[in-house]
């Protein structure tokens, strides 16, 4: 990955706890672009989507324990 995460302390208007994020919410909680958060989205080990028809949401703990790894 080029491009890395970095944490934002304010809640981008996430949803409660524990309920998924858009990814829209979870680009703008790691301030990164929409074209780059499809590209981590297809690095081997990305945490897979929950797809409600059209809709596609990720939960958040392990998208950001991914993450996590890939910084280290």
């Amino acid at each position: 990955m080029a491009q890395t995460a970095t944490r934002s302390t304010e809640a981008p208007n996430l949803p409660i706890p524990g309920a998924r994020a858009t990814a829209a919410q979870l680009c703008a909680k790691y301030q990164v672009s929409r074209a780059t958060w499809w590209r981590w989205s297809k690095t081997p080990g990305f945490p897979e989507p929950i797809r409600f028809g059209r809709s596609v949401r990720w939960d958040p703990v392990p998208v950001e324990a991914f993450l996590i790894r890939q910084e280290a």
